[in-house]
């Protein structure tokens, strides 16, 4: 799975401020985070690997389901004998 590298929180505390000016004529801060810029390719690459994995765990599921079967059947066939 992908972890987060040094790069992408990097900017999680640093803080951006502009000072404009309002209709009004008052001054407004406006505070952004710095280094919160995340791709559109970071998040398709996270999204395909998670359907991946869901795709694994679908598989492993059905794979568990079709073993109990065979399992209870071998079980019923043994208390019959």
């Amino acid at each position: 799975m992908m972890e987060p590298n040094q790069n992408d929180i990097s900017g999680l505390s640093q803080i951006s401020v502009s000072v404009t000016n309002s209709e009004e004529g008052r001054r407004t801060l406006r505070q952004r985070p710095v280094g919160l810029t995340i791709t559109v390719e970071k998040i398709d690459r996270v999204l395909t690997e998670v359907q991946a994995q869901i795709e694994h765990l679908r598989r492993y599921s059905a794979n568990l389901g079709l073993g109990k079967r065979k399992l209870a059947g071998m079980e019923s066939k043994w208390a019959g004998e």
